[in-house]
């Protein structure tokens, strides 16, 4: 079981859509939660997409939301980097997903969360 950063770079992507989709919130705690890497498809570098499913979206895969996650294996934990809606978007570029990542990286260690 990890345990799980939350940080603002995260925060600032989660609250609009949080705010169409009341649900979100909930299902992203029960995703980090419930985390496990088997589940989730590996992009390189400790990072992971896995799908979330949100009660306020009543159709199929394609119509959920994608959670990219960072693993950090001597910590014990995870922080998610990314999230969108596949419904808006086909898919994220590994730019953006370094992008993401790189601003996850400086948040945690500036509060020094990571060593």
């Amino acid at each position: 079981m990890y345990k799980f950063i939350i940080l603002p770079h995260f925060l600032r992507q989660l609250k609009p859509l949080a705010k169409k989709y009341r649900h979100l919130k909930g299902a992203v705690i029960r995703a980090l939660e419930s985390f496990d890497k088997r589940k989730g498809a590996f992009l390189g570098h400790n990072v992971y997409k896995i799908r979330i499913r949100s009660s306020d979206i009543p159709r199929g895969k394609n119509k959920s939301f994608r959670l990219i996650v960072f693993v950090v294996e001597r910590e014990n934990c995870i922080a998610p980097i990314a999230i969108y809606f596949k419904g808006d978007r086909a898919d994220i570029s590994p730019k953006e997903i370094n992008g993401h990542l790189e601003i996850i990286l400086f948040e945690a260690r500036a509060e020094n969360l990571l060593g």
